[in-house]
C-alpha cells in the first residue's frame, strides 16, 4: 500500500498508496483504502474464480476494508469488502483465494437480491459508488495523501452487511467450492481457514467479525474436508503466489503496526526489508527509509511499486525534484496502474512548471480512460489549468468533480459560469452540457425530499 494516506484537505492532494473518503455515519468509522500492489494481488487470486464463474475480471468490485477485524463481506451489488485484518490471518494465497471464492458464491447464488434491507442496500450502493468514484481527494503534507480510500462508520456497514441464511452460506460454500475445483485450485486453504476461525468462535467478536456473519460449524469444516480428500492434485498452484502474498501482508502490517516491525521482520530477505522500509516510511524517518528502499530497488530494478514507495515517500516530505525520477520509472513499468499515475501526476503539478504541468495533464486524461471518474483527479486537473492560467477548464473539472461528489448546486453553478465558453459542438462544450444536465436533475431530486 504505497503508504496508505488519511485525508486531509490542503491546497494539494497527495495521492499514492492508498486513500480514505469521509463519510460521517456514526462515531467509530472504518478506512476504507487502495492499493495498487495490493489489488494486483488480489485480482490475480480471483481471475480464475471468475474465470470458473463466467464473469469478467472487471464484473466485480475489491474493495479494502483497513480494520484489524477478520471480516469479508458482499454488500451493495458485486462488491467484496475484505478487511485486512482477514489477510494478515491468511497464511497463504489459497486461504484468501477461498474467502473469495466463498464471497463469489453469494454473488452469483443471487443472495443479494433477496435481502429485506433495501433501503440500507441502497445506501450501500451509494457509499460504493462514493468509494469506487472518489469521493474525496487525499491532502497533502505530513504524510497524509493518497490515492483512494474511504470512511464509512462500522456500526453502518455491520448492520448492512448480508444477511447470512444457513441455505445461503450452504449454497455459497458449494458454490465457491465448485469454483476453485473447476480451476483447479486446492481446497487445502478452505480446511486450514476454517480451522483456524473454527478455533475462534467463542471468542470475543471483536476481531473476529467473521466468525458472526459466517457461521462456521464442524459440519461445514468436515464437507470441506471431505471434498479436499477426494480432489486430484490440483493443476492451479497458488503456492506459486507465496511471496506476493508475503509482501501482501508485510506492507498491510508495517503500516498498521510500525513499532512491532523490528521484532517481526529483522532478517535480510525481501520481505522483510520491504516491512523496515514502510515502517520507516510510516515513522518519516528518511534516513532509514532510503537506504533500505534503494536496496530493494537494487535488487529488483522492474519493481514498479519500490519505485512508487520512494517517490511518494520523496514527495510527501517536500523534496519533488527527487521523486520525479523513481515516480517516472513507476509510471514506466506499470503503465496500466492509475494510482501511480496520478501519483507521478500530481508531483509534476506540484513543481510549478509549464511543460511538466502540461505533462500531469496528459497523465491524468490517460488515468481517466483506465478506470471510472475520480473527483480527485478532476481536482488535480483543475489545479492544473488553473497554474497554467486556463480558468475555464479549471471550472470544468470543479464541476465535473463536484457531480462526482454529489455537490450538484455546485456542479450546476459552475457549470453554468462558463456556459457559452467553448465551441458549440466541441468535446468540452458537450460534456458541459451533459455535466449541467445531470447536476440539475440532481438539484431537483433533493428539492424534492
Amino acid at each position: 500500500m504505497n503508504p496508505i494516506f488519511f485525508l486531509r484537505f490542503s491546497r494539494a492532494i497527495c495521492m499514492g498508496v492508498m486513500m480514505l473518503v469521509m463519510l460521517t455515519v456514526s462515531a467509530r468509522a472504518e478506512t476504507i483504502i487502495r492499493d495498487a500492489e495490493i489489488e494486483e494481488t488480489i485480482a490475480l487470486y480471483a481471475e480464475p474464480i471468475l474465470e470458473a464463474a463466467g464473469m469478467a475480471p472487471s464484473a466485480v468490485n475489491f474493495i479494502l476494508v483497513d480494520s484489524p477485524q477478520i471480516n469479508a463481506y458482499v454488500a451493495g451489488g458485486p462488491n467484496i469488502f475484505i478487511y485486512t485484518g482477514l489477510i494478515l490471518e491468511t497464511e497463504n494465497p489459497m486461504e484468501l483465494t477461498a474467502v473469495i471464492a466463498h464471497e463469489m458464491g453469494h454473488i452469483t447464488g443471487g443472495h443479494l437480491i433477496r435481502m429485506a434491507q433495501a433501503m440500507e442496500d441502497a445506501q450501500i450502493k451509494s457509499i460504493v459508488g462514493l468509494i469506487l468514484g472518489g469521493v474525496v481527494g487525499v491532502g497533502a503534507g505530513n504524510a497524509e495523501g493518497g490515492a483512494a480510500a474511504t470512511t464509512a462508520a462500522q456500526s453502518f456497514l455491520q448492520r448492512s452487511l448480508l444477511s447470512h441464511t444457513r441455505v445461503n452460506e450452504s449454497s455459497a460454500d458449494q458454490a465457491g467450492i465448485s469454483y476453485q475445483k473447476q480451476a483447479g485450485i486446492s481446497l487445502g486453504g478452505n480446511v486450514s481457514f476454517l480451522e483456524k476461525l473454527y478455533e475462534k468462535e467463542g471468542t470475543s467478536s471483536r476481531f473476529n467479525e467473521y466468525t458472526r456473519t459466517h457461521p462456521l460449524t464442524m459440519d461445514r469444516i468436515r464437507a470441506v474436508e471431505s471434498q479436499h480428500k477426494r480432489q486430484e492434485g490440483a493443476e492451479n498452484d497458488m503456492h506459486l503466489y507465496q511471496d506476493r502474498h508475503d509482501r501482501m501482508k508485510a506492507k498491510i502490517f508495517a503500516y498498521n503496526y510500525p513499532k512491532q516491525v523490528t521484532y517481526l521482520y529483522s532478517s535480510n530477505s525481501v520481505v522483510d526489508r520491504y516491512a523496515r522500509s514502510m515502517a520507516a516510511y510510516r515513522n518519516s524517518d528518511l534516513d532509514v527509509f532510503l537506504p533500505l528502499i534503494d536496496s530493494l530497488i537494487k535488487d529488483e530494478p522492474e519493481n514498479p511499486y519500490f519505485e512508487e514507495l520512494k517517490g511518494q515517500a520523496l514527495f510527501e516530505n517536500g523534496r519533488i525534484d527527487e521523486a520525479l525520477p523513481p515516480l517516472s520509472r513507476a509510471v514506466e513499468l506499470k503503465p496500466d496502474a492509475p494510482l501511480i499515475r496520478t501519483l507521478y501526476a500530481h508531483a509534476l503539478i506540484e513543481t510549478g512548471e509549464k511543460a511538466q504541468i502540461q505533462e500531469a495533464i496528459d497523465h491524468l486524461n490517460v488515468t481517466l480512460g483506465q478506470e471510472r471518474p475520480n473527483a480527485f483527479r478532476y481536482k488535480l486537473l483543475a489545479l492544473a489549468y488553473g497554474y497554467l492560467g486556463n480558468t475555464s477548464m479549471a471550472k470544468l473539472n470543479l464541476a465535473q468533480q463536484s457531480l462526482i461528489q454529489r455537490d450538484h448546486q455546485r456542479a450546476l453553478d459552475l457549470a453554468r459560469e462558463i456556459k457559452g465558453v467553448f465551441s458549440a459542438g466541441s468535446r468540452e462544450e458537450l460534456r458541459r452540457a451533459d455535466i449541467e444536465n445531470f447536476a440539475q436533475q440532481g438539484v431537483e431530486q433533493q428539492n424534492k425530499r
